[in-house]
């Protein structure tokens, strides 16, 4: 999992959770402004949780 120390890869795949996680909870696909809100925080919770995945791991 050496390609999760790039950050682009990190933001790129935290944008696809993000998304997963917003087709689970509403199923209508347009986006207002609370849906926006949820997706870039649900975002950060994964880019976090990849960069604490990353930097935790023994090499």
């Amino acid at each position: 999992m050496r390609y999760l120390r790039i950050t682009g890869i990190r933001i790129l795949l935290s944008f696809f959770l993000a998304n997963m996680a917003i087709a689970l909870l509403f199923e209508n696909p347009s986006y207002n402004f609370p849906k926006i809100l949820l997706h870039l925080l649900f975002m950060g919770l994964a880019y976090y949780g990849l960069t604490l995945y990353v930097n935790n791991k023994k090499k």
